[in-house]
């Protein structure tokens, strides 16, 4: 059997054909690149269930079964601290009035995942109103949270950020982004407003809710498939987009449209609304593809063949940029004429402490000399990227300079 992810998501879905191949079907060798695999692309501890369930987690060859076994668990204690943090959080908002919706990994492990163990948080992401964000940061710094890292440029965060991060200076050091809108800050092509997903919320619940948090919302289940849609393929962009991603995106639509809770109609007229059809399309049939996930045909036709403003931006994140230079390129070409002023300026000279916390420097006293070592290690680069294009020809250059 060929070792890429579609191998995985058949055994992590039990949904697809070859679900829970005997381990006599691999070598040792083939189960060590699924298991580094699984860890890289997050769902290491889906493929131990799986293969638990399936009785061959025994028969795994012992050091490949020890690693899965200590992610799963790793990934449970981890899972059970955050969510402690998001209950210590929670209880502040609200006695300060401030209303808070989960999203992405807290709202996915409590909700749509059977076990608090098998969906790996890397950080605790929860919206809060514009108008509430600077009181909501206050009461986090006074919980004990830092900022994650400096400002390249001062201001530059709350022009170019759609959420603030922030690092718990004790344990369990957990990172918080505390968000006041959605997939992208205001200066991006793709922002939207996100007053329509404040209207889109609800109480907290699920079949597999199993921790008591009160006065915690959540997005209603199509306004986190949109938005899971817009998350993966118009934030971080396909080739980025893990199996992780990809597999919550399969539950969110298996556990609500089993509960008929899922709105179609509405959420192909907002996708619309928002120029965001294209990342759906691309999405949805990824999760198709992979899982065999119950998108309507109807759906997918609907979506697909349509554009956009944001049908180029989907097409070229498909593809990863060989060079930082045209990886900066793509990111100015979705912001607007001030957001490319900023961000050009914030590359080129970036604040001192940036440059202290990038190049790990004690002091200011050698700022010059990496100052030059950064303008030269920039020069390198578009130097590299020029040549890259002229290997490439004609044709890759226009797809990534397009006119």
């Amino acid at each position: 059997m060929k070792m890429d992810r579609s191998t995985l998501s058949r055994i992590i879905s039990g949904r697809a054909g070859e679900l829970n191949p005997h381990p006599d079907g691999f070598s040792p060798a083939e189960w060590e690149i699924l298991a580094r695999e699984a860890q890289t692309e997050g769902i290491a501890p889906l493929l131990y269930r799986a293969l638990w369930r399936s009785g061959a987690i025994a028969s795994l060859p012992k050091p490949v079964g020890n690693r899965l076994r200590a992610m799963y668990f790793g990934t449970r204690l981890n899972n059970e601290q955050v969510i402690r943090e998001l209950q210590a959080l929670t209880g502040l908002y609200d006695q300060a009035g401030i209303p808070v919706v989960a999203l992405k990994g807290a709202c996915f492990a409590l909700t749509i995942y059977p076990d608090l163990g098998l969906r790996p948080m890397v950080d605790l992401d929860l919206l809060v109103p514009a108008s509430k964000a600077s009181e909501a940061l206050q009461i986090a710094r006074g919980s004990g949270y830092v900022e994650a890292l400096p400002e390249a440029s001062p201001g530059l965060d709350g022009l170019l950020d759609h959420a603030v991060c922030l690092q718990k200076t004790t344990r369990p050091y957990t990172t918080l982004e505390i968000h006041s809108t959605l997939v992208a800050g205001s200066s991006f092509a793709h922002a939207v407003p996100v007053d329509w997903f404040w209207s889109q919320t609800e109480p907290m619940t699920g079949m597999y809710l199993n921790s008591s948090i009160d006065n915690l919302l959540m997005l209603t289940p199509t306004a986190q498939v949109l938005y899971a849609c817009a998350h993966a393929m118009l934030q971080h962009g396909g080739r980025n987009t893990s199996l992780r991603w990809l597999y919550d995106l399969d539950r969110l639509i298996q556990v609500y449209a089993e509960q008929e809770r899922l709105d179609w109609d509405l959420l192909l007229s907002q996708a619309r609304l928002f120029e965001w059809g294209s990342a759906a399309s691309a999405a949805l049939s990824e999760v198709v593809k992979l899982f065999d996930t119950p998108v309507p045909r109807t759906v997918l036709d609907a979506l697909s063949g349509r554009s956009d403003r944001n049908t180029e931006r989907v097409r070229t994140l498909q593809d990863g940029p060989v060079t930082h230079t045209l990886e900066e390129y793509q990111k100015l070409k979705a912001l607007n004429w001030r957001g490319q002023i900023r961000l050009t300026l914030a590359l080129i000279a970036p604040s001192p402490a940036y440059m202290r916390w990038r190049y790990g420097l004690q002091s200011s006293r050698a700022l010059p000399a990496w100052y030059l070592y950064r303008w030269w290690g920039i020069l390198k680069d578009a130097i590299r990227t020029v040549i890259r294009l002229m290997q490439a020809g004609d044709h890759r250059s226009h797809r990534i300079f397009p006119s």
